[in-house]
């Protein structure tokens, strides 16, 4: 599987991989996420990506409740994001909240929340026992993009310090241990 450049049809790719992750799960499990859970995961992606799509005008006024139906919040979240960056308007919007404000929706969802969920994705698969490789190519084009934040990357708080992994190992798992994950969390 290759990700589009296209940033909507980037998102249905990386949401649809992350939905397959929503199915059947522990949403009380722990996850490679210090001190989360899986619901937590579905609640970090709405709150923080939720304001973005309120500035550009975009209610989310969601059905389903993202403590106690984690999966069927995420999926009602991810048609409503996936709309707004199929729209052009909405997509050039301008967001006063998010990672850099004063950008574009579909700017803010193309650097910082589609390569969040595509993280996040190995995340809740390792949480319920999962082992998923990601798209390696993409994989490698985050793992460069946060690389050259060099130390800011930690110093934020996002993110714990790399875990050693042989040179060999997948994209995937170079990239899940450089923003501090566990390789082999939910595997043994």
């Amino acid at each position: 599987m290759s990700v589009p450049k296209d940033t909507a049809e980037r998102f249905r790719v990386i949401a649809e991989g992350f939905t397959a992750q929503t199915r059947d799960n522990d949403w009380d499990a722990r996850t490679p996420c210090e001190e989360w859970v899986a619901r937590d995961i579905i609640g970090h992606l709405i709150s923080w990506f939720g304001p973005g799509l309120e500035d550009a005008g975009v209610p989310v006024n969601l059905t389903e409740d993202k403590h106690s139906d984690p999966a069927a919040a995420w999926e009602q979240f991810a048609a409503i994001v996936q709309a707004a960056l199929e729209d052009e308007a909405t997509a050039e919007s301008l967001v006063t909240r998010g990672p850099i404000p004063g950008q574009t929706l579909e700017t803010n969802a193309k650097g910082f929340f589609i390569p969040d969920v595509f993280m996040h994705t190995w995340d809740l698969a390792r949480s319920q026992g999962r082992d998923v490789e990601l798209d390696g190519e993409f994989a490698e084009r985050n793992l460069g993009g946060l690389r050259s934040l060099g130390g800011q990357l930690q110093a934020r708080g996002g993110f714990g310090p790399p875990h050693e992994v042989p040179a060999d190992a997948s994209p995937t798992i170079r990239l899940m241990a450089y923003v501090g994950r566990d390789p082999g969390f939910g595997l043994r």
